[in-house]
């Protein structure tokens, strides 16, 4: 459980990480200055010679390490350069802090773990060096709120507060959580920073949220008919605005409310496979796009997602153990992951993965899927690029709220999950009466 001292140790932290990015920038522009005052015209990228990197220092580190690289013929002109680390999958962008004609200083990106290819690139050209940059990991598994099992509706600080079973949550982007407490009605207001908890609205069955692409506007589908939809604004402090009293055509219990690209339409699929949209400016106008989307099982658990990268949607039905693929107008629908009977295997999609009840969805800035696999306590990665499926955090079989390493812990029931523009994913457990924080970066 989190306490006063750890959050006090977070903010201390955060303070001390705010100061050194700090410390570099300052760094940056004082060696900049300096070699602009003894030299102008070594600045200029030349196109006619080679761009070299000599070396970087350090050699190894996580995301956000602060890289200095050593060369020459980059030039002065960030817009035209690119950094970029290499790993089995693909290049990573880094985030470039400042450069003169022979450094320049750099972010290192989220990477996979081992050791990258370094290389610089100057409009078309490119340099490299055989020396690799040896990206580490960072694993973590947290507590946000709530004590294991211990249900209650409580607000305060996030030590003292307790919640009761979660199905809906919402990342805000400034580790700032709305939560939805559908079985009691409690909408909650989760702030780390603040270290505080509040209630945002009760008498309200909310599921999982869509939120906007600016982290500004949130809409929740009430879980029982007629399915009330309320919308939640940043610059309303969050607070409850009904935007329908109603979504007729639909006939089931919903747990999931959608945004596409266009952020016009709200999406749902319901209990007896009725997956259709509500035009956000007129309300009124509902669309059943396909009234038998997928099986509609022996549960009332389906959760949905939408994934850009790829323009579709995917959506859980729990009793039937995997995860299906439906395009954006609701005619093509897919068995995508798992359906092999009750099992926790990882492997390729559909020939070797198994679930036991999976649950709520997210999805990360690559495309990957991850997946609450909800009676077999585990998180589940499904990686866009190799089509496999990896537990990555939990043991399966294993109830508890151990906290640490990822595939060290242990969980109660996670049922929904949302991810922050940090790619850090949180959960929201159902019998485990917490939220916690998964960071692998």
């Amino acid at each position: 459980m989190m306490n006063n001292y750890l959050i006090a140790g977070f903010r201390k932290t955060g303070w001390a990480m705010r100061h050194s990015l700090l410390a570099f920038v300052l760094l940056v522009f004082a060696v900049a200055c300096k070699k602009n005052q003894n030299s102008t015209a070594a600045t200029e990228y030349d196109p006619s010679l080679p761009i070299t990197i000599n070396s970087f220092t350090p050699d190894s580190g996580g995301i956000r390490t602060k890289l200095v690289i050593k060369g020459s013929n980059f030039g002065s002109d960030k817009s035209k350069v690119k950094v970029y680390f290499t790993d089995a999958e693909k290049d990573r962008s880094a985030t470039i802090i400042g450069l003169n004609n022979e450094t320049i200083y750099c972010l290192v990106p989220k990477e996979n773990a081992g050791l990258n290819a370094v290389k610089v690139m100057v409009e078309a050209k490119s340099g490299a060096i055989t020396k690799k940059f040896k990206y580490i990991v960072a694993q973590s598994v947290s507590n946000v709120v709530g004590l294991t099992t211990v249900v209650g509706s409580v607000n305060g600080s996030l030590s003292d507060a307790r919640i009761q079973r979660t199905f809906g949550i919402a990342a805000l982007n400034n580790d700032e959580l709305i939560s939805f407490e559908s079985m009691v009605g409690n909408v909650r207001y989760i702030s780390i920073n603040d270290n505080k908890v509040t209630t945002l609205q009760t008498g309200f069955d909310g599921t999982q949220p869509a939120l906007n692409s600016a982290g500004t506007k949130l809409y929740s589908i009430g879980r029982n008919v007629p399915h009330k939809v309320y919308f939640y604004e940043k610059s309303s402090l969050w607070q409850p605005q009904i935007l329908a009293a109603q979504i007729p055509g639909s006939t089931g219990i919903i747990y999931s409310a959608c945004l596409d690209d266009t952020e016009q339409w709200l999406y749902f699929r319901d209990k007896d496979g009725k997956f259709g949209r509500l035009e956000i400016s007129n309300p009124t106008n509902v669309q059943i796009l396909n009234a038998a989307c997928g099986n509609v099982g022996s549960t009332e658990y389906s959760y949905m997602v939408y994934n850009k990268i790829e323009s579709c949607f995917y959506f859980t039905v729990q009793s039937t153990n995997g995860v299906y693929k439906v395009s954006k107008d609701g005619k093509t629908v897919t068995e995508y992951a798992g359906f092999n009977g009750l099992g926790k295997a990882d492997g390729k999609l559909l020939g070797e993965s198994s679930f036991t009840s999976p649950t709520g969805m997210c999805v990360d800035s690559e495309g990957n899927l991850y997946v609450a696999d909800s009676n077999s306590n585990l998180i589940r990665k499904i990686n866009r690029t190799t089509g496999y499926v990896s537990t990555i955090a939990g043991i399966a079989g294993v109830f508890g709220g151990a906290n640490g390493l990822p595939l060290a812990s242990t969980f109660n029931y996670p049922y929904c999950l949302t991810i922050d523009k940090n790619d850090v994913i949180f959960i929201g457990e159902s019998w485990g009466v917490t939220i916690r924080k998964l960071a692998i970066e």
